[in-house]
């Protein structure tokens, strides 16, 4: 086992010595086994010794490491496409064949051989022949036990002792082995013999022509020709695997062909080599090119295979998804042009498959086409969506079965089914009522069923413009100029409105049906489809009922949707003209020169007032229908249509016209009662048409609504604090505040009636647009402030610079600061009740009244900003000592004092300053104490500004 053959060893571990450098024994060349010190006999014909170790020949085994393949094949890929859900969609089937073909069986050569490797130990074949350097063991047993280890000479002998030599090279096995146990057993009687072969001879092999690596090498004894070609790096893909030639004593005498092993794993490629044979390797004969839908795409060498079905043979068969049909060939003609062979009348499979090839042709297997047959998709919210076998009239009925195959939620008044017309090819949609089919099989509601259909059933939750979301895309990919997209615009009061796919003939109760149903308070009165015509693109707008659809729904109250139309379902209180708005623009766009826009407009106190598109012979009542009738503080005698117009000379004039708004509205629940049946519509019809009190509308007309005269709206005040009676008072247009307080029973013993809180909306309004500018001029001077050098200057005092941070400081409360809407009222005035004193109240006013605060607060540059006890004998100096004094930045005499009613009191620059200054304040004053400028340059004075937008922001955001 010492001198196993070198590649042998490339399935054996690697030794210690080898494995540390990361190289394998590997077979040696010619002129390597003739340095070797065992040459098989010394030069006086006596044979050396065979047992000594030869010195192994390494190469590296980069390149010949073998890993487990991660490559899919073909019948795996098939599934993998067909594993996932079903699908109705289909692919185009490209011709394009693989990207790159590769030479069939040339990459047995591109990895470690395996199970080709001769082994030791495996018995010898009866028919191989015997030569020097070959060992034979002979084993006698019997009369007498002995062991011979015999070598075949260079001369072709064995020495037997005591018999001599016995001539045995060029012999079989079988004929050796006969030769010695005949002649043992006749000479030594009583004995038996057993004769098997010890290690065998190493041989010289030749190779040539289109070799990976030409030049002879030693083998073993026992190696075929598949063993030599696999050990010496094999055949070159210029050469062919399909006669590749063994030659011994130059003559042909064996043609290998690959092909018989590696397809059919053929047991006549054992062609044993013996010493000095030669392996010829002949270029590459004829080739045919086989891609697409079979198991294995590839160049095949053709070596008598003549026809179309031994070239699939060659190439695994087809795929399940072959189409052979549909295949064709691409052939070289001898004319030198490049033509296509199709088998469309080639007569079916057996045929195509006798079809002759030629060198160079080009079979191309197709596919099967894409496409799902006697198939029915369910999609949505059941319990298993997917395919289902369809059968001949097949209803939906049949395919759900019965409510229990749905889920919780689902919707019970719809189901839609996505369409294929066979003729036109084109996608299409069909409504139905789920309820009613499952109750009724076989009805109207239970639609019949065709081949590829896909039933979706929805979920009340879902989105349903998302879910059909692709049959809508592929509508409108399939519309046309002339035939615009299957899609309806569904906007406003349904429970899923959206862009859906339409129905053809379909009607507006089928559109309701497809949103998902209305929404609660919707109005059922009054609705707007507004249509695009073609050629043109012109607008047009259509008013419709739902309550008159329901009463007649195969009549004209239920219109047909038509595509692209955009339908607008509105709540009671929904803003129509918002809703509008885009096709409103867009009847504003269309007018030409010379004709007005198609709208119309409702002003004053109608309910929902705005600008609606003009319907067709449309009347004043249908306006203020549209409207929502009247608002509540509407004066319900007259209203006024302005319509412009033109004079004798053709400039324009405005008409205006008096109406009855009592008598539209009448008309208007007329309306209501004959679309649900309770009147006649003659009844309701006698009194729309008359053309004095109900005139049809034009272009640009304006329906006004008047406000009730002296209407007033209820109106609330809140008093708290320290009020007799606390709360929340209606108050008459006019009132006062010493009325209602009077009402509430006036103020307790321990209010502070000075300090009273007075707020009101319409001053925070005011007061919050104040804020709002203060903060933008304040922007702007802090980037002046910021950018200056004064400001950054770090040669600043530590007081000077404190006080610009005060800046910052003061300028982000600012931004916190929101207005509160208070009011400086005179408490003891109001109280009087004198008429030149009162105050009249607004709705939402709000009054608070505290108790007697015993504190003044001080703030601002000072050195401890706090609060003090109140005493009538302070004045505003002594609360500024007892805070320290002013600081450093301080400028008292600019110091102000807010009251506590909110009055202002401010002691800058005026001559009386420093008796002010000693002046006293009353309980829950605030006094502040201002920053000082010290210096007037121009970022200066930006700085002054800053300080003066402070001050003012502190009154905003505290005083008021």
């Amino acid at each position: 086992m010492s001198r196993l053959l070198p590649w042998v060893a490339l399935f054996l571990p690697l030794s210690a010595a080898a494995a540390s450098d990361r190289y394998i024994p590997y077979i040696e060349p010619l002129h390597v086994a003739q340095q070797r010190t065992y040459v098989a006999a010394a030069p006086q014909g006596d044979d050396a010794s065979l047992e000594e170790a030869s010195p192994e020949v390494v190469m590296p085994i980069a390149g010949l490491t073998v890993g487990l393949s991660s490559e899919v094949s073909r019948v795996e890929q098939v599934a993998e496409d067909r594993a996932g859900p079903l699908s109705l969609a289909e692919t185009q089937q490209q011709q394009a064949g693989e990207g790159q073909l590769k030479q069939f069986g040339y990459d047995i050569f591109n990895r470690a051989p395996s199970t080709f490797a001769p082994v030791d130990g495996i018995p010898v074949p009866p028919n191989y022949r015997v030569g020097p350097g070959d060992n034979l063991i002979v084993q006698l047993y019997g009369k007498r036990n002995v062991e011979y280890k015999l070598l075949v000479t260079r001369d072709g002998n064995i020495l037997v002792p005591e018999y001599g030599p016995i001539k045995v090279s060029g012999m079989t096995f079988d004929e050796v082995e006969a030769m010695i146990t005949e002649g043992f057993e006749r000479r030594v009687i009583g004995a038996r013999a057993v004769v098997t072969m010890g290690r065998l001879r190493s041989i010289q092999l030749r190779l040539a022509g289109d070799v990976v690596q030409p030049g002879v090498y030693t083998i073993g004894g026992l190696s075929t020709l598949v063993d030599a070609l696999l050990s010496t790096g094999g055949v070159r893909e210029t050469g062919s695997l399909r006669r590749i030639q063994l030659l011994r004593n130059g003559q042909r005498i064996a043609t290998l062909d690959l092909y018989d092993l590696l397809l059919r794993g053929g047991s006549g490629t054992e062609h044993y080599l013996r010493h000095n044979d030669t392996i010829f390797v002949p270029p590459l004969g004829e080739v045919v090119y086989v891609t697409g839908d079979v198991q294995r795409p590839g160049i095949y060498e053709l070596l008598g295979e003549t026809t179309i079905g031994q070239v699939l043979a060659m190439a695994g068969g087809l795929l399940p998804t072959a189409s052979l049909e549909d295949s064709h060939i691409e052939r070289i003609q001898p004319q030198g042009y490049r033509t296509l062979v199709d088998f469309s009348a080639a007569g079916g499979d057996q045929a195509i498959r006798a079809k002759a090839v030629r060198n160079g042709d080009f079979l191309r297997v197709l596919p099967l086409e894409d496409q799902l047959e006697s198939v029915v998709l369910l999609s949505g919210h059941v319990d298993r969506p997917g395919g289902y076998q369809y059968r001949d009239a097949m209803r939906f009925s049949d395919l759900i079965g019965s409510a229990e195959a749905l889920l919780p939620g689902a919707d019970m008044a719809f189901y839609l089914i996505r369409r294929e017309n066979p003729v036109s090819l084109r996608s299409e949609v069909l409504y139905g009522d789920l309820t009613a089919a499952l109750e009724q099989p076989g009805g109207s509601a239970d639609l019949t069923l065709a081949p590829r259909d896909q039933v979706f059933i929805f979920d009340l939750s879902e989105v349903r413009e998302n879910t059909l979301a692709d049959i809508v895309e592929q509508l409108r990919v399939q519309a046309t100029e002339s035939r615009p997209a299957a899609v309806v615009s569904v906007r406003g009061a349904l429970r899923q409105p959206g862009n859906l796919p339409l129905q053809v003939g379909a009607r507006l109760l089928d559109v309701v049906a497809l949103g998902g149903g209305l929404l609660p308070r919707i109005d059922m009165h009054y609705g707007i489809y507004v249509r695009t015509r073609s050629p043109g693109r012109y607008v047009e707008a259509h008013a419709f009922s739902l309550a008159a659809a329901r009463e007649n729904p195969l009549g004209s109250e239920n219109p047909v949707i038509e595509p692209g139309d955009r339908v607008y379902f509105f709540s009671e209180q929904q803003a129509r003209s918002e809703l509008l708005a885009e096709d409103i623009s867009l009847l504003r766009e269309q007018a030409l020169y010379g004709a007005p826009e198609s709208i119309v407009t409702v002003l004053g106190e109608a309910r929902l007032p705005g600008t609606y598109p003009m319907v067709p012979d449309m009347r004043a009542s249908d306006l203020l229908c549209g409207a929502g009738g009247l608002a509540r503080k509407a004066w319900g005698v007259t209203a006024e249509l302005s319509r412009i117009g033109a004079d004798n000379t053709g400039s324009g004039i405005t008409t205006h016209t008096a109406l009855d708004s009592v008598e539209l509205l009448a008309i208007c629940d007329l309306k209501r009662r004959s679309e649900r049946g309770e009147i006649s519509r003659e009844q309701y019809l006698a009194a729309y048409t008359a053309e004095v009190s109900n005139p049809r509308l034009q272009p640009l007309d304006q329906l006004a609504f008047s406000e009730k005269p002296g209407w007033v709206e209820q109106a609330t005040v809140v008093l708290s604090g320290e009020v007799q009676r606390p709360g929340t008072y209606a108050i008459d247009r006019h009132e006062s505040l010493c009325s209602v307080l009077q009402r509430a029973g006036g103020l307790t013993v321990d209010a502070y009636a000075y300090g009273a809180y007075f707020t009101r909306n319409s001053v925070r309004e005011m007061q919050q647009e104040t804020i709002d500018e203060l903060h933008g001029q304040l922007d702007d001077l802090m980037v002046e402030l910021s950018l200056s050098h004064s400001f950054n200057n770090d040669g600043k005092s530590a007081p000077e610079w404190a006080g610009k941070q005060d800046y910052l400081k003061a300028i982000r409360q600012l931004e916190k600061a929101e207005a509160n809407g208070r009011m400086v009222v005179d408490m003891d005035k109001v109280q009087r009740c004198r008429s030149r004193d009162e105050l009249a109240l607004e709705d939402g006013d709000a009054l608070v009244v505290p108790r007697v605060p015993d504190y003044v607060q001080v703030a601002g540059q000072v050195y401890v900003p706090t609060s003090h006890l109140y005493s009538d004998d302070r004045n505003i100096k002594d609360y500024v000592e007892l805070s320290g004094g002013s600081t450093v930045l301080g400028k008292l005499d600019h110091a102000y004092v807010i009251q506590a009613n909110g009055e202002v009191l401010n002691l800058k620059g005026g001559r009386n300053s420093s008796r002010m200054a000693r002046k006293s304040v009353m309980p829950g004053a605030r006094i502040y104490v201002p920053l000082n400028v010290d210096r007037m340059n121009g970022t200066e004075r930006a700085q002054t500004w800053v300080q003066t937008l402070v001050n003012s922001a502190i009154l905003a955001g505290i005083v008021l």
